[in-house]
């Protein structure tokens, strides 16, 4: 009985040409250096002062005895 025609999985496949490996090398560089400088540039500044409060939110102002609307029980 003569052998089948067919191919085995593990057949053989030329391997990749040099420069489609260099290519797709370069890329996968590519995208890290870029998603790094990326990730160091828009990290959060902590050279700020330390107030938990940010400049744009204004002060609220406590009222005082004298500016206090009346209350009920202090009426006559």
């Amino acid at each position: 009985m003569s052998p089948s025609r067919r191919r085995t999985r593990g057949g053989y496949r030329p391997p990749r040409k040099r420069s489609e490996v260099m290519t797709a090398a370069a890329a996968v560089v590519g995208v890290l250096v870029v998603t790094a400088a990326l990730i160091w540039f828009l990290r959060p500044h902590h050279s700020s002062p330390s107030s938990n409060t940010p400049v744009s939110v204004p002060q609220a102002t406590l009222p005082t005895e004298s500016t206090a609307p009346p209350t009920p029980a202090s009426q006559p």
